[in-house]
């Protein structure tokens, strides 16, 4: 009972940060550097904008794999089964946040502590603890389920 409860947490904490990335990148495009890019002469007028919105899209395509993950552990925390689907998918985005952490990393032991460097590395840190904490969850709910 008691890991089923931390699943959800888990599972809410996924999402949460998932939202949290992406409020992050909207901001992004809205306040960030892309806004001061000097466009070469003869471009078209609208490109940022072009440019912008597909890189919305396809952020958005690549968190397809963590609101999955996120709402899977809140139905498997309610009513456990068998599938391992979304543990998998935890594993890959686990491992993606690990090897994610390795350029802020080089950044901050580089002497490069800049603020950027500095809160990509706790970012991703704290990506790598709740997907970790999700697998961990999520494999005794279903190793309970299976006895």
């Amino acid at each position: 009972m008691e890991n089923k409860k931390h699943l959800k947490w888990s599972s809410i904490a996924i999402l949460a940060l998932t939202g949290f990335t992406l409020l992050q990148l909207v901001f992004e495009m809205i306040f960030g550097e892309l806004n001061n890019a000097e466009l070469p002469e003869g471009s078209p007028a609208n490109i940022l904008l072009i440019t912008k919105i597909f890189v919305l899209c396809v952020s958005a395509l690549l968190m397809i794999p963590s609101i999955y993950v996120g709402i899977k552990g809140l139905k498997v925390a309610k009513n456990p089964d068998a599938s391992r689907a979304h543990i998998i998918w935890a594993v890959i985005l686990f491992a993606l946040s690990v090897v994610s952490l390795v350029d802020p990393l080089l950044g901050v032991i580089g002497k490069e502590n800049t603020r950027e460097n500095v809160n990509s590395l706790l970012s991703i840190l704290v990506s790598v603890s709740v997907y970790f904490d999700y697998i961990i969850e999520a494999r005794a709910v279903r190793k309970e389920y299976k006895e």
